[in-house]
């Protein structure tokens, strides 16, 4: 399977970024806005709302705080991943902020197209995780902020 995998640097302390990651408004604040989560444990499951079939379904499966979080995809996005996608954040503090090392494994091949609209996607909601953590504000779905990406959910 293909893995899109992101490295940048956030202004911010590790335990900032963590919370963002890890709570229903972190997650509203730079990912979409209709966030729904249990307690944050291994096991947990976090449901996410953007629009059409893209409507993910996580469950916890690493949980470390501050240093890292991982989710394997469970449903609502067999389309855009497959079964048994993961993501893993990897959060290591550095002298001015926080290193995010970002890794998102597709459960299904996918086509080079398909892969490169994905990472695209990511590159923009890693961006808004960068801006809510250092400014408070962040470009979730829906942020009302022209330009506003789904994510993957035009990807088939």
């Amino acid at each position: 399977m293909k893995t899109i995998h992101h490295v940048f640097e956030i202004a911010a302390p590790r335990e900032t970024v963590f919370r963002a990651l890890t709570t229903a408004d972190g997650l509203a604040g730079w990912w979409t806005t209709q966030v729904r989560m249990d307690d944050v444990v291994v096991g947990a499951r976090i449901d996410v709302t953007f629009r059409g079939p893209f409507n993910p379904r996580v469950r916890i499966t690493e949980f470390d705080p501050p240093a890292h979080v991982a989710w394997e995809g469970v449903a609502g996005y067999a389309v855009a991943w497959g079964a048994q996608t993961s993501i893993l954040f990897a959060l290591e503090a550095t002298s001015g902020g926080t290193r995010v090392r970002f890794w998102h494994q597709a459960g299904r091949e996918l086509s080079d197209d398909a892969m490169g609209a994905a990472t695209f996607n990511w590159g923009y909601y890693l961006d808004s995780l960068r801006l809510l953590c250092e400014t408070g504000r962040g470009k979730p779905f829906p942020s009302g902020t022209a330009g506003a990406r789904v994510g993957a959910s035009a990807i088939d």
